[in-house]
């Protein structure tokens, strides 16, 4: 009886260490380190904290401790803590949770952030599924060592944001957040600390970190109604683009890459004639077609009229765009059978362009005001209306016949009133009528009305205009020409041979005889100074247009003379300027020489 008592203790024995080891484990798990104890001996270890914010329920705990694998598992990669949430020594460790409410297990990078956590339910019902969060703490801490920038918020007031995005050529971009926003915690803790992500938005934007449970002036202004929002604007404060609820990596760069695009403006197509009807037919738009001139200005306009927000996305939505290098600056817009609707000239403001662009989609462009002219429209609204609209295209000659027929129901001295007078300077331009000899009799009493420079600057407008009006059908009026040149030296016009060889420069471009076209710009250029613009503008008529290879060999030479001239000062001064005209000068020589 002894011997088998002995044997049962002996076997009881032998299995109570056995029972003893797993309890153990499962004791050893949970150390009694402080926050600090466990963050300094995970480190050196090289292993995350698991923190049990209780309390929770012994039963979880059992269903750990049931799991010997799972236990060991844990035990090699994390050092485990219990806190108590509800004790008044850990409330300042409420911080570090992210907003999550206790009872859960989290796991945390030594001394640092949140990776990730589980309720207690979620490990009693399934107890692997902590295994699963270790996992996922694991892979966002190895992506946390693998980047060590963030996305840089500028200590800026609002104006001074936008005035240093006008200077660095930049969208703002405004973060909102606020204090109690869980979302926003995570998004800052996880994803604006990504290399990938602070490298994109502290290349391309101004930053700027608005919280609204401090302030909520912006968040009116822009109708920011909930957070995190971020909202990316231009340099005058209109907003590019805005979201709100963005939470991971990929959806803040694909935002920040719309925004981006959207910033550039209208995105213009180089499209043939031909291409372009075919697109607009296909997408039933009409055709917006921007003929520039390579330089400054046209930069300036893409800059502060096409990247404008609401032309944009006007523009985007309603038409084909296109972009061409021309010898003269003007916005044309077409049907999608390439018939001219409108166009304008020396837009300055993206407020002017939009309203061109309504009238063209409301079918009140040229086109529309044309076709009431025909129809016999005389009202003299109209008449200022249509007048005004041909001066922003730039059809001064034919605003001028639109003068001519507004005035014939006049008395010449209306000129006398500031608001004919307005009129006729701004538009009429025929030098063979009753009204031009009134201005040329009275001058001297218009002088004492609108000033004597004013007056003497139209008179000389006039004169020009009518020295350019012997064009008709392509045949040069020769003898009326003469007869003209003439009359200008009788009156004693001032700079009449500056006059005469201008005319005779469009005569020739009008008719297609480039050869005297060539011999008079060159003649001008060597004895005035002549703007590179106005330079360029010839060699790209002539490339255009001239197929005689001695005429574009002879034009080639300016434009290689002028950009080694430039080059030759930009040594001298030591100085670039941003907007020479020496690279569109070289490429314009190759091409006059390289076209058959």
């Amino acid at each position: 009886m002894k011997r088998i008592l002995f044997m049962i203790i002996l076997g009881l024995g032998g299995l109570m260490p056995v029972n003893r080891t797993l309890a153990q484990r499962a004791v050893d798990l949970f150390q009694a380190y402080s926050w600090e104890q466990a963050s300094l001996q995970a480190a050196r270890e090289n292993k995350l904290v698991l923190v049990e914010v209780g309390p929770i329920d012994l039963k979880v705990e059992r269903g750990i401790q049931t799991k010997p694998d799972l236990v060991n598992y844990l035990q090699r990669n994390v050092i485990a803590i219990r806190l108590n949430a509800n004790d008044t020594k850990n409330s300042g460790f409420q911080t570090r949770l992210l907003m999550y409410e206790p009872p859960l297990f989290a796991f945390f990078m030594p001394y640092g952030d949140l990776l990730e956590m589980i309720k207690p339910g979620e490990v009693l019902q399934d107890p692997s599924a902590l295994r699963e969060t270790l996992e996922k703490a694991k892979e966002r801490a190895a992506v946390k060592k693998r980047n060590s920038r963030s996305v840089r918020f500028e200590d800026l007031p609002f104006e001074e944001a936008l005035a240093k995005a006008e200077e660095a050529e930049q969208p703002v971009c405004i973060y909102f957040t606020a204090d109690r926003c869980q979302a926003c915690l995570l998004l800052e803790k996880n994803v604006l600390n990504l290399d990938e992500v602070a490298d994109y938005y502290n290349d391309h934007f101004v930053n700027l970190r608005v919280n609204t449970s401090r302030t909520q002036e912006l968040a009116r202004r822009y109708g920011i109604k909930q957070c995190p929002a971020f909202l990316f604007l231009n340099a005058k404060g209109k907003v590019i683009y805005q979201d709100e609820g963005a939470e991971t990596k990929e959806q803040l760069l694909d935002n920040a890459a719309l925004a981006l695009k959207k910033a550039g403006g209208i995105s213009f197509q180089e499209l043939s004639d031909e291409e372009a009807r075919a697109k607009a037919q296909q997408e039933n738009k009409p055709v917006f077609i921007d003929y520039y001139i390579p330089g400054g200005a046209h930069k300036e306009m893409l800059r502060t009229v096409f990247a404008d927000p609401e032309v944009a996305a006007l523009f985007e939505q309603q038409f084909v765009n296109v972009a061409r290098e021309s010898g003269q600056a003007v916005l044309v817009f077409t049907d999608a059978g390439g018939n001219e609707l409108h166009r304008v000239r020396n837009i300055m403001s993206p407020e002017d362009l939009l309203q061109e662009a309504r009238m063209v989609l409301e079918g009140k462009g040229l086109a529309g005001m044309e076709k009431e002219f025909r129809q016999g429209s005389r009202r003299p609204e109209f008449l200022k209306s249509y007048m005004a609209m041909l001066g922003r295209a730039d059809r001064y000659r034919e605003a001028g016949e639109i003068a001519a027929v507004y005035f014939s129901a006049l008395p010449s001295d209306c000129l006398r009133e500031a608001e004919y007078w307005d009129i006729f300077d701004r538009y009429y331009m025929l030098a063979d009528t009753d009204l031009f000899q009134y201005v040329l009799t009275h001058r001297k009493e218009l002088y004492d009305l609108y000033g004597e420079d004013k007056v003497r600057k139209k008179i000389a407008a006039v004169w020009i205009a009518g020295a350019e009006n012997f064009v008709q059908d392509g045949v040069f009026d020769e003898v009326g020409f003469k007869a003209y040149t003439k009359r200008l030296k009788k009156e004693k016009v001032e700079e009449w041979r500056q006059i005469v060889r201008n005319a005779r420069m469009h005569a020739a471009e009008r008719t297609g005889d480039w050869r005297t076209f060539v011999d008079l710009a060159e003649e001008k250029w060597y004895e005035e100074k002549i703007p590179d613009a106005e330079l360029y503008s010839w060699g790209v008529k002539i490339n255009e247009n001239c197929p005689d290879e001695a005429i574009r060999y002879k034009a080639a030479h300016w434009f290689v003379q002028a950009a080694q001239e430039m080059e030759r000062k930009e040594r001298v001064t030591g100085k670039v300027s941003m907007s020479s005209y020496k690279g569109f000068f070289e490429k314009l020589a190759d091409d006059l020489v390289g076209k058959k």
